[in-house]
């Protein structure tokens, strides 16, 4: 859910929950029906509601979290294999800081983009790119001109696809929609219950006081709750490529310094168009 939606969600509810229980305290008995019939089962189903919603907050949150760990961790790796090329010969060296501008631009556009959107599966110009840096490598004419540099490479890219491996996990990772129907329903109940506090004798005004805290509460709670189960979804706050962004800017940084073309020619859809402006 995006922030804005979320926020006019939020605010809504609120107004609702007041007008109505306003609207229904005026048409109730003097004394509400909390005076003549058994309250606690109100306590008992808040608490309850209270303790599901922490958890499924938690459980939300933890995966948020491991999605932002795992796109450092890749750029991280991206950076690792970089500086790794300082080592290998070339045409190799070449090839390779050539692959790694490709593979981290198309990552933090065209497979973002859909990340953002839930298509989970690898797209064609990134696959290709990381099946060129394995071919080009695993060859032995690629492992004699890697040298030195070949273990710093191989680290570097265990770590990016273990990374990749986290970041498609979390994004393939939802809230089962059992939980969403629970905490949508004992909400509801929940907040049902308070009704029976309405009293005409009483000022309207501070019946929707009794009733906008608890709405703001779930309600607040299941936006964030959806919020964090999106992760990757185009919204203020939400998990963005920036780290991946970053470690571009700095390979075509370094690269110009040393004069070497930062334009390469990457994959793409469609044979001959270039992801490079």
């Amino acid at each position: 859910m995006s922030l804005w939606v979320g926020i006019a969600v939020i605010v809504v509810a609120m107004l609702l929950g007041g007008l109505l229980i306003w609207a229904v305290s005026r048409k109730s008995p003097e004394g509400s029906l909390a005076d003549r019939i058994p309250t606690n089962v109100y306590a008992v189903t808040a608490g309850a509601m209270t303790l599901l919603t922490a958890f499924t907050f938690s459980a939300a949150f933890a995966q948020y979290t491991s999605a932002q760990t795992a796109v450092r961790q890749e750029a991280s790796a991206i950076l690792q294999m970089y500086r790794s090329t300082g080592f290998i010969e070339e045409p190799l060296q070449s090839t390779l800081r050539a692959d790694l501008l490709c593979y981290s631009t198309l990552v933090a556009t065209v497979e973002w983009d859909d990340l953002g959107r839930g298509v989970l599966n690898m797209q064609g110009p990134v696959q290709k790119t990381m099946i060129a840096m394995d071919n080009a490598i695993s060859t032995s004419e690629g492992q004699k001109l890697a040298g030195n540099g070949l273990s710093i490479w191989e680290g570097g890219n265990a770590e990016l696809a273990a990374a990749r491996e986290q970041r498609f996990a979390v994004a393939d990772w939802d809230v089962p929609p059992l939980i969403y129907f629970v905490l949508v329903l004992g909400s509801i109940l929940t907040l049902g219950s308070l009704f029976a506090f309405a009293d005409s004798s009483k000022p309207g005004w501070g019946h929707a006081v009794l009733i906008i805290g608890p709405v703001f509460v779930a309600v607040a709670g299941l936006v964030v709750i959806l919020f964090l189960d999106s992760p990757f979804i185009q919204t203020p706050g939400s998990v963005t490529p920036e780290a991946i962004v970053e470690t571009v800017e700095y390979i075509q940084a370094d690269m110009d310094s040393r004069g070497l073309d930062t334009t390469p020619s990457c994959p793409t859809d469609t044979a001959g168009e270039r992801v490079f402006g």
